[in-house]
């Protein structure tokens, strides 16, 4: 009786690897399993994920544990990437990226291991330039949902 009770604990106390659904430009979504991000979103040590955002007059961060989707807006050449959160409880925030310009994130799909990188320039020129690129053309992801 002690073991099958010890086994039934160990099946519900099993910790399940985090997942991310990636939403692309393209129409296509990829699930990546133990997702390492860098960037504005920034996995940390103890392998959790916080998004490094501001909103009008403050910085923050928050958990992805506590979203459950993030909706990036519309380009805008030499800004912030806005984006709209969508909290585990329902609420919608409207915020912007902070502190970095770009996303990457990294992890373990059913085909092998990719990297996406949002925006991902494939060739650009090298230049001096006081003005930041245009990456219009070079965004990739739409959304990410945090299942």
């Amino acid at each position: 009786m002690m073991f099958i009770l010890n086994l039934f604990l160990m099946f519900m106390l099993q910790i399940q690897a985090p997942t991310v659904i990636v939403g692309l430009v393209d129409e296509q979504r990829l699930v990546i399993e133990n997702p390492q991000f860098s960037g504005f979103i920034e996995t940390r040590d103890a392998g959790e994920a916080f998004l490094l955002y501001r909103q009008e007059n403050f910085h923050g961060e928050i958990s992805v544990r506590s979203l459950s989707r993030i909706d990036f807006g519309e380009y805008r050449k030499g800004k912030p990437f806005a984006m709209t959160l969508t909290l585990k409880n329902g609420q919608k925030v409207e915020v912007q990226s902070g502190r970095r310009d770009f996303v990457m994130v990294k992890g373990r799909t059913d085909i092998g291991t990719v990297t996406v990188k949002h925006p991902d320039p494939l060739a650009s020129e090298v230049r001096l330039s006081t003005r930041k690129p245009d990456r219009k053309d070079d965004l990739t992801i739409r959304y990410l949902e945090f299942p």
